[in-house]
């Protein structure tokens, strides 16, 4: 299954990519990220762990992005969310007129057993529905950071 969610900052392009590259700025970012970890960076390759606090308790990613600079960072977790089988995607940047657009690419395929916090079984689209809610909420958080940056 594969989902988008996107968002125009008042930003020029290369602060708005940086933003996003740089791993350890995430936790200042995102309230629901509680440590990130960089293996490595090499600025292309990015490898990364990653925890996050959920309604079941913390969930620690792993993955590695491929940095395009300034327009495409591309994701594929080596350890994904405990509900999912697979999953990869891309933040793409456009500039766009004195804007910058982010636009948020996820694919990914459920676990059979998946459950919700609450034990329920979990499909694919119930998953979809909370993922494009969490790339929405994290885009506005990107947005408003970045935007308060360039302003002061």
């Amino acid at each position: 299954m594969r989902i988008s969610e996107s968002i125009r900052i008042m930003a020029p392009i290369e602060i708005t990519y940086s933003a996003f590259e740089d791993l350890e700025r995430w936790p200042t970012v995102l309230p629901d990220t509680l440590r990130v970890e960089v293996l490595y960076d090499d600025r292309y390759n990015q490898e990364f762990t990653m925890t996050v606090a959920r309604p079941s308790g913390p969930e620690t990613v792993r993955g590695v992005r491929y940095c395009r600079r300034p327009f495409e960072l591309e994701i594929f977790h080596i350890t994904p969310p405990p509900v999912v089988k697979r999953m990869s995607g891309r933040w793409t940047f456009s500039d766009t007129g004195g804007f910058t657009t982010v636009s948020a690419d996820r694919e990914f395929e459920i676990r059979d057993d998946a459950k919700g916090p609450d034990g329920v079984f979990l499909d694919a689209e119930q998953f979809a529905v909370k993922l494009a809610d969490t790339l929405r909420t994290n885009l506005a958080l990107f947005r408003d950071a970045i935007e308060q940056y360039v302003a002061d």
